[in-house]
């Protein structure tokens, strides 16, 4: 028995990855031209005007890797709206529930394995746009292909059980504005996207501690490790464990919250 349900859900999550496919395939190019629009800015302000006026030429190069990072963000608000358009209208996810109720993880894991697909085939290509805009003041000397994989990949997954959290802590498409002021602003303000840890611990010893409560810190110094090489940032290993923890934890508060949102047993 309970093999033909996991046969089952695998049927299920391979059809609804290929619908969803087919969805996002439209949309790529538009979602593709709004993920570079900050980067590009970013490399123009910091990485040739700024410059200009004496400000260290390295730092556009630090900026645009950072933005990876949070390049994931916007994306993971787009799905939380989507889903609480849906928990509050047509319900249509309700319609991909009428299989045995285990299958209610699998239709919110397909969801997740989709957006971390779509987003991370969005967000990777920036690093190559930041290259032709900054040219040699963007340095691959350190990079390390296997650590950008596999943090790009963490950080994708990170995010799409976020947009679930969001989807389950917020009632309404207009409460979610509120994520902006709310979420948004501290963790890039405290988060290790316009400074290092390094950097931090030196200015302030103790209230940069503060910072590891961040996940966008370990996000960010993580993809910095890939790209710049370890040595001025939080090692690469614990990055990554800290944010698997964080995957797990988000991913058993959101399923526990949209269970009880949707009135399933």
């Amino acid at each position: 028995m309970e093999e033909r349900v996991m046969l089952k859900n695998i049927r299920i999550f391979k059809h609804l990855m290929m619908r969803d496919a087919t969805v996002l395939k439209k949309d790529f190019l538009g979602d593709l031209i709004n993920v570079v629009t900050w980067p590009t800015s970013l490399a123009i302000t910091f990485g040739h005007v700024l410059p200009a006026f004496g400000m260290i030429e390295t730092y556009g190069s630090f900026l645009i890797v950072g933005a990876l990072g949070t390049s994931f963000f916007y994306l993971a608000v787009g799905l939380a709206t989507n889903l609480i358009n849906d928990f509050e209208g047509m319900r249509f996810i309700e319609s991909q529930l009428i299989t045995p109720v285990s299958s209610y993880k699998v239709v919110l894991m397909q969801r997740v394995t989709t957006f971390a697909l779509h987003s991370f085939a969005l967000s990777a290509p920036l690093l190559l746009v930041g290259k032709l805009l900054l040219g040699p003041k963007l340095s691959f000397v350190d990079f390390s292909l296997w650590k950008f994989m596999v943090i790009m990949t963490t950080t994708s997954f990170f995010f799409g059980f976020f947009a679930l959290a969001l989807a389950a802590s917020f009632e309404s498409t207009r409460s979610i504005a509120a994520v902006w002021r709310r979420i948004y602003t501290p963790m890039l303000l405290l988060g290790c996207y316009w400074f290092s840890f390094n950097m931090a611990q030196k200015v302030y010893p103790r209230a940069v501690y503060l910072t590891l409560g961040n996940p966008l810190t370990f996000i960010i110094e993580g993809i910095r490790v890939s790209v710049f090489g370890q040595a001025e940032y939080i090692n690469f290993l614990l990055c990554e464990a800290v944010l698997l923890g964080y995957c797990c934890l988000l991913a058993a508060f959101s399923f526990s919250r949209i269970r009880r949102r949707l009135d399933l047993l």
